[in-house]
């Protein structure tokens, strides 16, 4: 199967603001079961039958499989953990398309599935109707026991450290549990961190750690330590509406469920010195033959810069390795793996690496 990766990539145009920078509305007749943001920055849908990944080139959503009756779903890397209406919990592999039943025994009654990376390995956060349950290799390896209305993980938190905090909501009411590890959930505890008598909608948490808290009509951001931060005015949604956050850029995405809509909330953050990864625009652009590409990172990191085409597909891998604490940089010649240049056209280039991964576009005119 052709493999896609799609990007959402928007630009700013203030910095500290917030702007709406795309809404479309999905096909007429597409039941959406459900929605998921990889940690590559992919929109997935689950719809009532199929799975689907958006395709920002063409606007529309591209087939990936037949599923029926699924009910919410999770994206990591190559694999997409979905649990259907019999609670029973299934991966299917992208590359090997291979779809296996994730666990021999079904789930009690649940709503959401959470991935996050815990030293490489994928680790499955799945809220039942009683417990939160985390899952590893198709096992259950731990779990607590809490009643809540929707969880939210850090994409790029490090959730082998006991100190890094996970969310849930429950009676319009957020709190942080931190102090324990998957495999030692004993040792959470629970802290309330944000309040109100208003109703929320949904909530999410961005690789830095703010939260987004959906109301009828506005956002309410949180610092991570629950300090209010600003709010964003948005048109009325209604209830069973969704919001998400883009772990590559730190998009706000607002899914509509009345109108099956999707809206883009693009903003630009004062840079803070706690940010690993910072990619800067490529100089010069538009690219004739030659462009530089300059990141810098707070710690000594492996990472890949690789250059993808505008449907995804990977054109050249221009860094990998490992690199020391500081400024790098790296050169394209507009070029692919073979050494033949590349026709004109929009390309994205993607700095990965285990602690978050950082996406911007060039332009090659000739």
């Amino acid at each position: 199967m052709k493999k896609l990766i799609v990007f959402f990539c928007f630009i700013c145009i203030a910095l500290g603001e917030w702007h709406q920078s795309k809404e479309f509305t999905l096909p007429k007749g597409l039941q959406v079961n459900d929605l998921a943001i990889s940690n590559t920055g992919e929109l997935w849908i689950l719809s009532s039958s199929s799975i689907l990944k958006y395709e920002t080139a063409a606007d529309a959503p591209f087939y990936i499989r037949d599923f029926e009756n699924g009910k919410v779903l999770a994206v990591y890397d190559n694999t997409v953990y979905i649990i259907d209406q019999a609670n029973r919990l299934y991966s299917l592999d992208l590359v090997k398309e291979e779809m296996k039943r994730a666990l021999n025994t079904s789930l009690n009654i649940t709503n959401q599935i959470v991935v996050v990376p815990v030293e490489e390995k994928p680790f499955l956060v799945i809220r039942e109707a009683n417990r939160l349950s985390f899952i590893l290799n198709d096992n259950r390896v731990g779990s607590i026991n809490t009643v809540a209305e929707k969880i939210s993980m850090i994409p790029t938190g490090d959730y082998g450290n006991s100190q890094t905090p996970f969310y849930t909501l429950s009676n319009n009411r957020i709190s942080a549990w931190a102090g324990g590890t998957f495999t030692n959930p004993d040792a959470y505890t629970e802290n309330p961190l944000y309040s109100t008598s208003s109703g929320i909608l949904d909530f999410t948490a961005d690789r830095n750690g703010n939260l987004y808290i959906l109301f009828s009509d506005s956002i309410v951001v949180l610092q991570p330590n629950g300090k209010y931060r600003k709010k964003i005015s948005i048109d009325n949604v209604p209830m069973n509406s969704k919001i998400l956050t883009d772990p590559t850029n730190n998009n706000v995405v607002i899914f509509n469920r009345r109108l099956n809509s999707l809206k883009i909330l693009t903003g630009i953050q004062k840079n803070d010195s706690r940010e690993i990864i910072v990619l800067n625009n490529n100089q010069p652009n538009p690219v004739d033959n030659y462009t530089e590409i300059e990141f810098s990172i707070n710690q000594p990191l492996n990472l890949t810069l690789t250059i993808y085409n505008l449907i995804g597909e990977p054109v050249k891998v221009i860094a990998s390795g490992r690199y020391s604490k500081g400024t790098h940089r790296a050169v394209w010649r507009a070029d692919d793996e073979n050494g033949n240049l590349v026709p004109n056209g929009i390309y994205f280039y993607r700095l990965e690496s285990n602690k978050g991964v950082a996406i911007r576009q060039l332009i090659v005119l000739r």
